[in-house]
């Protein structure tokens, strides 16, 4: 796919960046700390729509997926991508917060045989499961961020949601530490994933360590590390601005028809027909399914997804030309 137009001045003058950036997060910063350095370094105004596509907790690092411009209102389609993290898990202490950052809560012995019991353990991980997010989290209870009531001292009680463990391979092994790697599905704590793998193996714990290494196609090779944009501000920012269509790469693309008047329909929200798209599409299509609509050329155009009252195809979400 070809990238779209990324930097679009107004009428004023000030620069309007549309796009994704993956930045490096250094352990420290809170997820909203980095959208206001990049505002502060790049002089992005603070009525232009900046977010994270998924927090990362500030004693953690790694990959970091930021949204700009247009590109915010597709935000939800990040949620569905995988994550690959890599942590160190500390046996032995749990901590309020799962974290160093927090007190501990309970301490146990370590078993003696725990590394004979850890594959075992890794293996009763793996797939679909239900896990409980640390009170230290995001989750909302009766309308209240659950870190919020946490802080305040308050009792809470947080409901097991479902999760998928894609992998999780054990990578080393300490006297009183294991490192590991896993993949896993939007909304996974992996903090709460070592607290349970500390407590199948006989003991308690909390992670000492925590980097994203990817949120699907985006991954730690092509991120940015905060700081470059200290020293290069909005320069380094349109150099790595990149299109929206990395989020939405796990989606089924429809090409639709070169001319103008396709896009004008497209833009109109105008129901399409196998007709206006060069390939057509399914002749049975899922009633939930999401496409992603294209030009020939590659560009970005719009979402899709299928008229209830005929074989066709609505367009929402349109990337509006500037």
């Amino acid at each position: 796919m070809t990238d779209l137009p990324d930097i679009a001045p107004d009428s004023t003058g000030e620069i309007r960046p549309h796009g994704l950036l993956v930045i490096d997060k250094p352990p420290g910063p809170t997820s909203y700390d980095v959208i206001r350095i990049l505002r502060s370094t790049c002089g992005i105004s603070r009525k232009w729509k900046v977010g994270h596509l998924g927090t990362l907790d500030p004693f953690a690092s790694g990959v970091m997926v930021i949204a700009l411009g247009q590109a915010v209102k597709y935000a939800e389609y990040a949620s569905r991508l995988t994550k690959i993290y890599r942590a160190r898990l500390w046996l032995g202490d749990e901590t309020d917060t799962l974290d160093p950052t927090g007190k501990v809560t309970a301490s146990a012995p370590v078993p003696l045989d725990w590394r004979d019991r850890l594959e075992d353990a890794r293996q009763r991980f793996l797939g679909e499961t239900k896990q409980t997010p640390p009170i230290f989290s995001a989750k909302q209870v009766d309308g209240t961020r659950a870190y919020q009531s946490a802080r305040e001292g308050k009792a809470i009680e947080l409901r097991p949601a479902k999760v998928k463990i894609h992998a999780l391979d054990i990578t080393g092994c300490g006297d009183q530490w294991v490192d590991f790697e896993c993949t896993v599905s939007s909304g996974t704590y992996v903090r709460s994933l070592g607290r349970d793998l500390a407590r199948d193996i006989g003991t308690v714990g909390h992670l000492v360590g925590l980097e994203r290494l990817a949120v699907g196609p985006l991954n730690h090779d092509i991120s940015i590390p905060l700081q470059a944009f200290d020293i290069g501000g909005i320069d380094v920012l349109m150099h790595h601005l990149r299109p929206v269509q990395f989020i939405l790469q796990h989606l089924p693309t429809l090409t639709l028809r070169p001319g103008a008047e396709f896009q004008t329909r497209l833009l109109q929200g105008k129901r399409l027909g196998p007709d206006d798209f060069l390939d057509g599409f399914p002749e049975i299509i899922e009633e939930n399914a999401t496409f992603v609509i294209i030009d020939p050329s590659g560009s970005f155009l719009s979402m899709g997804r299928p008229s209830h009252h005929a074989h066709a195809i609505v367009p929402f979400k349109p990337w509006l030309p500037e």
